[in-house]
């Protein structure tokens, strides 16, 4: 091949263009997102099957086989998104807290409306709350009512720091919401422990519950900040 022939080839690899193939796959946080959304949808619909069948039948009597048959998916698919039967239930109680206690403050001023919203969702699935609680474990039920109660009780301690005319702690903040979260878990959890059978003394609990919290937030607050903690 001659010299002219040999560069002619060259300038013709040269000049030869490049095509690049375009995936027609989705970036990576979009596939995340959207497999974020059907393992949701996977979870809601196995919690669903679940609660379908305990309105049926005891929770003693329900397995993973009868789960997955009810759902329409195999055992493989439970087992991806939930150790047992007891972490599914857990699951149900962290999602519903996460619906039903948004994180907003109390602006009203009167934050035992997180209560009654609570209230009404234990209501609606008393069955399930029960078996929880006899069944399963007493502290997977109270840690969901701190869960849902929490950011109630700190949208309105907030308010009352904001409203003082000294600087308050977020030390002395957190202190008095987990003072009023578990006082309100606790008469919560003692009416569960009495099968949830009187709603209007539970509603007066509550009601005096608020009444007696009334003016001592800020009370709290300045004795907190005005307190020497020990070394």
């Amino acid at each position: 091949m001659s010299a002219k022939t040999r560069a002619a080839a060259g300038q013709t690899r040269r000049e030869t263009p490049t095509f690049r193939r375009e995936s027609n796959f989705p970036p990576e946080p979009e596939k995340r997102e959207r497999g974020d959304r059907m393992s949701l949808t996977t979870k809601r619909a196995l919690a669903d099957s679940f609660e379908k069948l305990l309105s049926r039948r005891g929770f003693d009597k329900i397995t993973v086989k009868d789960i997955v048959e009810d759902c329409g998916v195999n055992r493989q698919t439970f087992y991806y998104h939930f150790h047992d039967i007891y972490d599914l239930i857990e699951w149900i109680f962290q999602d519903a807290a996460d619906h039903i206690s948004p994180e907003k403050r109390a602006d009203d001023g009167d934050w035992t409306a997180g209560i009654q919203t609570l209230l009404k969702f234990l209501e609606d699935n008393r069955m399930l709350i029960l078996n929880a609680y006899n069944s399963i474990n007493h502290e997977v039920v109270s840690n969901y009512i701190k869960r849902a109660i929490r950011p109630y009780a700190m949208g309105i301690v907030r308010m009352q720091a904001d409203a003082m005319d000294t600087p308050v702690s977020e030390e002395s903040i957190q202190f008095v919401a987990e003072i009023m979260t578990l006082g309100a878990t606790g008469l919560i959890s003692e009416w569960i422990g009495q099968q949830m059978q009187n709603k209007k003394d539970m509603a007066q609990k509550v009601d005096r519950f608020r009444t007696a919290l009334s003016g001592s937030i800020q009370l709290m607050l300045r004795n907190l900040n005005g307190a020497k903690l020990p070394d």
